[in-house]
C-alpha cells in the first residue's frame, strides 16, 4: 500500500476519535445554552399565568387550551400560516366564523386583557354591500336580547380620507347598577400595518377606568373613538371611560368613573371571526346588516386574560409570541 495512503487513513482515524470524544464531552457536560428571558419570563405562557382564562391558537382547531371556550360550530372555518404556527384565516369573498360555548369565567369577566395577533388587508366601503366590506367582525361574547354584545372587537368602518388606517374597535355594554353611559368603546387607529402581521392588547382595569391599548407591545399611539376624544385620534396609550357624560375631556362635570365591568344578558356563546348579528341564523334578536360582515383576515394567538396585564407583561408577551415562545 501507498505509504501516503496509510498516512492518510491513519490521521483520518485518529481525527475522527478526537471529534467522536469532543462531541461525548459536549453532550454530556454543556448542556444547549437556554433561551434568554424576556421580562423575566422563558415562555409566552408563563405570563400571568394563573389569570389567562382562555388561548386559543389556532393549530388548525379551534381548540381553547384553558377549556373556558368548548363546543365550537365552525362555519367554513380554515387555517393559514400564521405570526406563530397556524392561524385562523377569514376571507373576502366567504362568510366564515364558528360559534362556542363559554363558561363564567369568560361571561364573568371585569378586569380584563384581550391579546392577539391580526393581519389585514383593511375594509372598504361597505356600499354596495358584500363580503369583505365594512366592519369586520372579530370578536363577540353574545347577549341574545341585544343588538351589541357584552364585548365586541371589529374593524371598523373606514376612513376615506386614510385608506391605508386600519381602526380596530373594542366595545363594551356595562350592566352595572349606577352606569349609565353603559356603551363605551375606543378605537386603536393602526397605520402602517396593512397586509402585515401586527400583535394588538387592549387591557381594561376596573380601578382606574382605564383601558389600555398596545400595538406590537408599545402604547398605542393614536386613539380615538371614547368621550371627548379629538377627531381622528392622537391621544396616547389608553382612553379614560366613565359611567356617565363627563361634560369635557378633563371631567368638568365629574363624572364617576365607568368601574367594575360587569355583562348582564349573555347566555354562554361566543363569536369568532364576525359579529353576533351576522352568524347565520343571528345570534341576536336583530339580523344581517349590510354595513357589517365577518373578518377577512388572519388572527393568531388570541388570549384572555381576567386580569390588566402590566406594561412590561405585554413587551414580554409580544416578544416571546414573536420569538415563536
Amino acid at each position: 500500500m501507498n505509504i501516503n495512503l496509510t498516512k492518510y487513513i491513519a490521521a483520518t482515524f485518529i481525527m475522527s476519535l478526537a471529534l467522536a470524544s469532543c462531541e461525548d464531552s459536549i453532550d454530556k457536560d454543556n448542556p444547549p445554552v437556554p433561551y434568554v428571558a424576556i421580562g423575566g419570563y422563558e415562555n409566552s405562557d408563563d405570563i400571568a399565568s394563573g389569570n389567562l382564562v382562555a388561548k386559543l391558537s389556532f393549530e388548525n382547531d379551534l381548540a381553547d387550551k384553558l377549556s373556558n371556550i368548548t363546543g365550537q360550530m365552525p362555519a367554513n372555518v380554515s387555517y393559514a400560516s400564521g405570526a406563530k404556527g397556524m392561524a385562523y384565516n377569514g376571507s373576502s369573498s366567504e362568510i366564515k366564523y364558528t360559534v362556542g360555548n363559554a363558561n363564567n369565567a369568560i361571561t364573568g369577566l371585569n378586569n380584563f386583557t384581550i391579546a392577539f395577533w391580526m393581519k389585514s388587508d383593511n375594509t372598504v366601503a361597505p356600499s354596495p354591500p358584500g363580503q369583505g366590506k365594512g366592519a369586520q367582525g372579530i370578536f363577540s361574547i353574545v347577549r341574545p336580547a341585544e343588538f351589541w354584545g357584552g364585548m365586541n372587537v371589529f374593524i371598523e368602518n373606514p376612513d376615506s380620507s386614510k385608506p391605508d388606517r386600519i381602526r380596530l374597535k373594542l366595545g363594551l355594554e356595562n350592566s352595572r347598577p349606577g352606569v349609565s353611559w353603559k356603551g363605551q368603546s375606543v378605537i386603536a387607529n393602526l397605520d402602517g400595518h396593512k397586509g402585515k402581521w401586527v400583535h394588538i392588547v387592549f387591557a381594561y382595569d376596573a380601578s382606574t377606568s382605564r383601558c389600555y391599548v398596545y400595538e406590537n407591545g408599545e402604547p398605542a399611539k393614536n386613539l380615538d373613538g371614547f368621550a371627548y376624544s379629538p377627531a381622528g385620534g392622537a391621544i396616547s396609550g389608553y382612553a379614560s371611560w366613565f359611567a356617565s357624560d363627563p361634560g369635557g375631556a378633563n371631567n368638568p362635570a365629574g363624572a364617576p368613573g365607568y368601574g367594575g365591568f360587569q355583562m348582564m344578558g349573555t347566555n354562554g356563546k361566543v363569536v369568532f371571526g364576525t359579529h353576533q348579528f351576522e352568524t347565520v341564523p343571528s345570534q341576536n334578536n336583530g339580523g344581517q346588516e349590510d354595513w357589517a360582515t365577518s373578518f377577512a383576515g388572519q388572527l393568531d394567538e388570541f388570549r384572555i386574560y381576567n386580569v390588566a396585564l402590566k406594561n412590561t407583561d405585554v413587551i414580554a408577551l409580544y416578544k416571546l409570541e414573536k420569538d415563536n415562545r
